[in-house]
């Protein structure tokens, strides 16, 4: 349907172009226009298509006429007519917006329908282009953002790789400097000491760092696992607590723990609980000056349990809030900055948090003000007694240990890596054997009976996986039926999963610790049965 404003104070006139436009469209609604009310109101409504007027108007004049509409409607056609001698009124009318104008004499009325259908279609070319330029301007816009947004990304990369760098080098530093001077045997007994101490404690940062890029990867593409069962969070504390306490008495920190009497236990992975707080409470250490204070608080709310880490330390800058948890993002990543670190810690703590149903938020006035980490946990209720044996410290220590009689194969492609555990294992007095491959593992088991057996997985040729199931396929079960350990870079919980299924009783991942190795082999060779 089309909807046609016929503007004209003269009745025969308004006849003869509603008769023109009935002749060539069929469906067709005229409305006449005889006064400047009706205009106002019909320009109000906007219920049109096309406008065809006269000039000459007792109660106004085209121009008027035609700045009214195209004022509201700018693509809306309008057709003039003009008395004989106004074609200057009438091109400066077209400069106005005018679509087209006719002469107003008897034998031009037939122009009307082709100059509306002309006139409608520019305007509708006009909106074509209109639409297209507004398409492309949100396209430019569009990638301009794009460009931005990666421009910003490659930044953050940059940034990223270079303190992954000077995260990287400065403990290195460190390590192969004492090593140099360890080799040397120039130092006196308390260098010494700072020596080794020096390299365990930047051992262990490296450890950490890598640890927090691998639980990074595994979030990201949705390969971290949980072990979910009922935990009360006030052991999982004390245990994160003793891990950190160190590290707050080098700096004269005070840090303590407050807790509500009854809190319910939560659904949850101890472990990964245990680093959640951890990875809190360390941050609050780091940015806490010398002297200040850290206080980790547990409470009941409700059916939650809430942990709330605050310290007095540099705070955080308004500006910087809303990107606290995001990975790789740090307050200052310049090479002046006070502290380190990748900006992983707060990240994993949100993921780790979220994927065990709880929140995590943070509070900071600003800065040299403070910061107030919240963690929600929903609650677990339940009447029998909770394990939480999976965060206990070791009731046993490594130095009550002896492996005397103790055979055990050692399986590694890395000689180091041979060279240092079997130093290791036999201070404890074990008999030890070696083997660079599976192959000469195999060979080495035909003459050799093992209690415990302990590889590494990824070798060249065949790896750890092969040799395990070719041990347990063995006839005999002296050698079926050997306890094994997979030591392994391949750290993930799958990897973990994947060792146990093959047929270990026990995957650690490197770097390991003397104690944790020499407390896993206690462990197996009671399984063993050997003395």
């Amino acid at each position: 349907m089309l909807h046609v404003l016929v503007i004209d104070d003269n009745p025969t006139d308004r006849l003869l172009v509603i008769r023109e436009l009935e002749r060539e469209f069929t469906s067709l609604e005229v409305k006449e226009i005889t006064d400047a009310k009706a205009l106002e109101e019909v320009i109000t409504e906007g219920s049109f298509d096309v406008v065809v007027t006269d000039y000459q108007l007792g109660w106004s004049d085209g121009l008027v006429v035609l700045k009214k509409v195209k004022s509201r409607y700018p693509n809306c056609p309008v057709i003039m007519f003009t008395n004989s001698g106004n074609e200057e009124l009438a091109v400066e009318a077209m400069k106005s917006g005018l679509d087209d104008y006719i002469i107003k004499v008897p034998n031009r009325y037939k122009r009307v329908p082709v100059a509306l259908r002309l006139a409608m279609e520019r305007a509708e070319v006009r909106s074509r282009a209109a639409r297209l330029e507004k398409e492309r301007s949100q396209l430019l816009e569009k990638e301009r953002a794009a460009r931005q947004e990666a421009e910003a990304a490659n930044r953050l990369k940059d940034e990223f790789l270079a303190t992954l760098s000077h995260e990287l080098r400065t403990p290195l530093n460190s390590m192969l400097g004492w090593a140099q001077m360890l080799r040397l045997k120039r130092l006196n007994e308390t260098d010494y000491d700072r020596a080794v101490e020096s390299i365990e404690r930047n051992t262990k940062s490296l450890t950490r760092l890598i640890e927090d890029l691998l639980d990074v990867s595994r979030i990201i593409t949705g390969n971290l696992s949980l072990n979910v069962q009922p935990v009360e969070l006030a052991s999982v504390i004390e245990v994160a607590l003793s891990v950190v306490r160190p590290a707050a008495e080098a700096k004269a920190i005070a840090i303590s723990f407050l807790s509500d009497r009854e809190v319910a236990p939560v659904l949850g992975d101890a472990i990964r609980l245990q680093q959640v707080i951890w990875n809190l409470l360390s941050n609050a250490v780091k940015f806490t000056p010398s002297g200040g204070q850290v206080e980790i608080r547990l409470k009941q709310l409700d059916d939650s349990v809430l942990i709330v880490v605050s310290d007095t330390g540099q705070g955080i800058k308004p500006e910087f809030l809303p990107f606290v948890f995001d990975r790789f993002r740090q307050a200052d990543s310049s090479s002046t900055r006070l502290q380190g670190g990748l900006g992983l810690g707060l990240a994993v703590v949100r993921h780790l948090v979220e994927l065990q149903g709880g929140t995590v938020t943070v509070e900071s006035p600003g800065s040299a003000q403070g910061t107030t980490f919240t963690v929600q946990f929903p609650t677990q209720r339940r009447q029998t007694q909770l394990t939480t044996a999976e965060v206990e410290p070791a009731t046993v220590e490594s130095s009550a240990v002896s492996f005397k009689g103790l055979r055990i194969l050692l399986v590694d492609d890395e000689p180091d890596t041979r060279e240092l555990l079997m130093f290791v294992l036999e201070q404890y007095e074990a008999e030890v054997k070696e083997a660079a491959s599976v192959r000469e593992a195999i060979e080495v088991l035909k003459g050799f009976v093992p209690d415990v057996l302990v590889s590494d997985i990824g070798m060249p040729g065949l790896d750890g996986y092969t040799l395990i199931r070719q041990v347990r396929a063995m006839p005999e079960a002296s050698l079926s039926k050997i306890p094994a350990i997979a030591l392994t870079a391949y750290a993930s919980d799958l990897d973990r999963d994947r060792a146990l299924q093959e047929g270990f009783q026990m995957h650690l991942s490197k770097p390991v610790e003397s104690d944790e190795l020499v407390m896993a082999i206690a462990s197996l060779k009671n399984m063993s049965g050997s003395n």
